[in-house]
């Protein structure tokens, strides 16, 4: 289903929409969207993604430490040899799919306008059940699609479904104000894999 309201905009790019991400959350009250192309192979691109740490963007670091993530990074004790779904569970996020080499899907449930997110810890079934009024579901994929040439694009969609009214009203006011730190932080990880897929290629 489309959304029935989307304060935060759809975004600017119109590709296919994830087939994962449409399974696990396809009623939304917001949708953002981003993507890059990548002048290399979907494979090498989905390794890098794979490798990616938000603590190697200094912008990211500073907008998630603001949030409260990067405290969460030094006492869950996240290390550069874990893949990037490991440090996203970490932080609360839950890997509901992924489609090796194409897609993955994370989620997260929580009250996200409160000053520590409010976050529930679940797994994939019970973010599948939950429906608890006064909190917000969050689903986000990172998914790649080859184009001709040895080239591919690699988009992130964001979406959020509000469990009840209030919910609602207060996470419309929470996203007009993080809205665009929340873009930077995915425009960063869009082209910190792009840079390292590009260098891996020349080294």
């Amino acid at each position: 289903m489309r959304p029935a309201g989307d304060p935060g905009g759809s975004g600017a790019s119109h590709l296919t929409a994830g087939v994962l991400l449409d399974a696990w959350l396809p009623e939304f009250d917001v949708s953002k969207r981003h993507a890059i192309r990548i002048p290399a192979p979907p494979e090498r691109v989905y390794r890098e993604l794979l490798r990616y740490d938000f603590g190697d963007s200094i912008v990211t670091a500073v907008l998630m430490g603001l949030r409260g993530y990067g405290f969460r990074r030094k006492r869950t004790g996240a290390s550069r040899g874990s893949t990037l779904p490991e440090r996203l569970e970490r932080f609360a996020f839950t890997l509901l799919d992924e489609k090796p080499g194409e897609e993955l899907v994370f989620g997260l449930v929580g009250k996200f306008w409160r000053p520590d997110g409010g976050l529930r810890r679940l797994s994939r079934d019970e973010f599948t059940a939950f429906r608890e009024p006064g909190f917000a579901k969050a689903a986000w994929n990172l998914r790649l699609d080859p184009v001709p040439g040895s080239t591919c694009v690699l988009s992130t969609e964001t979406r959020v479904r509000c469990l009840g009214k209030s919910a609602r009203r207060k996470f419309v006011v929470y996203w007009r104000v993080v809205e665009p730190f929340s873009g930077l932080i995915r425009w960063s990880l869009l082209k910190g894999v792009r840079r390292a897929a590009i260098s891996s290629a020349r080294t």
